[in-house]
């Protein structure tokens, strides 16, 4: 995958400035690369901590209208914040002159993100023991209550943004995201300089539904994603086994009663992650106070809403640490107006997408043979529906508009194609054998093919069949791997570990190159691999978004017919580059190892 999003300038050896040598890669976020650099003024001056982590911001960061001068306005503020349960912020600047990458430095932590700290110990142990839960969520708790007491929400607090450091320290990262946030108590509302909504920036399974529904920011949607991550640090489990709130309200899911807690901490809990606001615990101290077991506390009286004189700023801190898939989203408010109608326009398309409920379909197959009697690729048939496709965002502009689409029934190869079903193509028409030092042809699929390549194989296998084969239109493709449905990625909304194969998927697989044909499960299609192993070419050619795209489900003929579209993500890509939506593009003529086929066969 070719993934222009991450600074290619700077790397591993590069020196920043003339002062910060990046000596290590920490992570990768949706943001850019966090890197391990040794400060050499500190080294010179023999400084007893030299190094600092160094967030290098990528470009849809860097091209943001205005947001340098936001990121000034709010680092200044958030360098004045400072707490033993906040991640410190050095500084920001740019690696050259105007224009280009914007970095941030912030103190360089050792230990683990609660996220994998979950997974790897907590999850398998179906819980911790209560003193070691509560002494991690007390420590979450006071830099969210420390925030608050300085008028900041984080906004987008979720497990990946606190790190359990090597001392038994816990820091909170990443309180990037702001919007207007109005004091439960006093009633007073204020106004921020940049939106989450606007870059589809929420994490659903741990945004309260009033954020889902782009209502404005309150210190009680801070406690909702304390709550959730506090069950799972009781139990293993998201609460609401990462369902959005929004959903789970509609469906009235109830987390399980945990039985190691006594009735007041239970009740604690469900305080936290009550689905209204009214009914959610006031603040973050009253929640870690009821969470002791001993009381449960009164709850204050709620004020209407009033103008506020006070010039106060939410979610203001960019504390970026080394975490994987944290963003920083920043713009101005110039207008109350115009910020407004920014929000209104995202709020609908990115904020409010649906989970659908998980059908088991009955999964039918075809294979036909061909004129040599071998048989040609198992073909899964899939019925006619209609869905809405891609993304409406001000930043993956390509990704968009969503616009309904009616896909009309087909058959589409249940794999990817392999080397074996590709060779047989090749040698019958005397062309190059791609790949050739792989032995284990059945097994992989083909890749270093370009568009001309798998448009050519779809010709001749309808030649050996005499049915009508074709590669898939760009609809149908996102049609096959969402299976339908609007969340990020065909198995939900949240990154998950070994789900596929990408470069950030969590495997032990070798990620230099392809894997395995349907190494991981399905999709509710039965279609394997849609995400992640090798991106697939689609038939179309390119468009720079989706304006007067057809809404039938068919091939989109003109546009840039140069430069081809390939689906999907592969072992190079990220795992957020391995969703639904993403688009990617390539000259029709390129061979290279992260592309191969996927292809569909017309029905009556």
């Amino acid at each position: 995958m070719s993934d222009k999003n991450i600074d290619n300038d700077f790397d591993v050896g590069s020196v920043i400035r003339g002062r910060f040598k990046l000596e290590k890669v920490l992570g990768v976020g949706g943001m850019g690369k966090v890197y391990k650099a040794l400060d050499l003024l500190k080294a010179e001056a023999k400084d007893r901590k030299p190094y600092v982590a160094i967030k290098l911001l990528n470009d849809n960061f860097r091209d943001h209208p205005e947001s340098f001068i936001a990121l000034q306005r709010e680092a200044s503020r958030q360098q004045k914040l400072s707490h033993p349960n906040i991640a410190t912020v050095h500084d920001f600047d740019r690696v050259g002159g105007v224009g280009t990458a914007v970095y941030i430095t912030m103190e360089l932590m050792e230990g683990v993100e609660i996220k994998d700290f979950i997974r790897k110990k907590v999850r398998p142990k179906n819980g911790l023991p209560f003193k070691q839960a509560y002494a991690i969520i007390k420590q979450i708790g006071n830099g969210l209550t420390y925030a608050h007491e300085h008028n900041l929400v984080h906004s987008d607090f979720k497990p990946s943004n606190a790190f359990l450091c090597n001392d038994g320290k816990v820091k909170t990262l990443d309180f990037g995201i702001a919007r207007a946030v109005e004091n439960p108590i006093t009633g007073d509302l204020t106004k921020t300089l940049f939106d989450p909504g606007k870059l589809g920036a929420l994490t659903p399974a741990y945004a309260s539904h009033e954020q889902l529904e782009g209502k404005k920011p309150d210190i009680r949607d801070d406690i909702y994603a304390l709550g959730c991550v506090a069950y799972e640090l009781l139990t293993g489990e998201h609460p609401f086994k990462k369902v959005p709130a929004n959903i789970a309200r509609e469906k009235r899911l109830v987390p399980p009663y945990i039985k190691s807690l006594n009735k007041i901490q239970n009740m604690a809990l469900r305080g936290a992650i009550a689905f209204f606001r009214a009914d959610r615990s006031p603040s973050v101290a009253h929640f870690i106070k009821e969470l002791e077991g001993k009381e449960l506390l009164p709850k204050p009286k709620y004020k209407k809403k009033t103008k506020s004189n006070m010039n106060l700023y939410v979610g203001s801190a960019i504390a970026i640490a080394l975490v994987l898939g944290l963003g920083v989203f920043f713009s101005i408010d110039k207008s109350a107006k115009k910020q407004k109608k920014l929000l209104d326009e995202e709020e609908i398309h990115v904020l409010t997408d649906d989970v659908q409920a998980e059908k088991k379909v009955p999964i039918k197959t075809l294979q036909d043979k061909l004129r040599s009697g071998k048989k040609g690729p198992v073909m899964v048939i899939i019925g006619s529906g209609t869905f809405d496709m891609g993304i409406t965002s001000s930043i993956r502009k390509d990704e968009g508009p969503r616009h309904t689409v009616k896909i009309k029934k087909f058959a589409v190869s249940q794999n990817e194609i392999s080397l074996e079903e590709y060779d047989i193509f090749a040698k019958a028409l005397q062309k190059n054998i791609p790949n050739s030092k792989e032995n284990d042809r059945k097994k992989y699929p083909v890749n270093f093919v370009s568009w001309a390549d798998a448009n050519d194989y779809t010709k001749w296998l309808s030649k050996e069949t005499g049915e009508k084969y074709r590669l898939l239109s760009e609809a149908e493709w996102e049609y096959i791997a969402s299976t339908g449905r609007k969340s990020t990625f065909w198995w939900g909304y949240d990154e998950e570990p070994n789900r596929a194969h990408c470069f950030t998927c969590e495997t032990n697989l070798d990620t230099s190159k392809p894997t395995k044909i349907a190494s991981f499960k399905a999709n509710l299609f039965g279609v394997y691999d849609t995400a992640g192993n090798v991106s697939e070419w689609v038939h179309d050619c390119w468009h720079e978004n989706y304006k007067n795209a057809p809404n039938d489900g068919t091939v989109w003929p003109d546009g840039d017919c140069t430069i081809r579209v390939a689906r999907g993500g592969s072992f190079a890509s990220p795992q957020r580059s391995i969703r639904n939506t993403k688009r990617e593009q390539f000259k029709a003529g390129e061979k290279l190892s992260q592309i191969g086929i996927r292809i569909a066969r017309e029905l009556p």
